[in-house]
């Protein structure tokens, strides 16, 4: 559980800081980042369930679960960015005057 928290916080990491280096830019493709992993993580989530399924009736093992713990750990963490990002932008607004 450790390593799923780690590797969110990598995604985490990895996303804010792209984020951050389009903000510094002024560029729209802020949220486009954070948006576009969290249709990537949906789609992996959406397989994952595939692959469990095929694996329980298939094979009879769980051959899924870690992608699909992949997927949520990459969609916590596009959440949490896309949130960052965008509090980012309401805190520089503030701060210019601008409501």
């Amino acid at each position: 559980m450790i390593s799923l928290f780690g590797l969110m916080g990598a995604f985490f990491v990895l996303l804010a800081g792209a984020s951050y280096f389009f903000y510094r830019r002024n560029s729209p493709v802020q949220y486009g980042i954070s948006l576009s992993s969290m249709l990537i993580s949906i789609f992996l989530f959406l397989y994952s369930i595939f692959l469990f399924l095929y694996s329980i009736f298939g094979v009879g093992g769980f051959e899924g679960m870690g992608l699909g713990a992949l997927a949520a750990a990459l969609f916590l963490a596009s959440v949490l960015s896309l949130f960052v990002s965008v509090l980012f932008n309401i805190i520089n607004r503030h701060g210019k005057g601008a409501v």
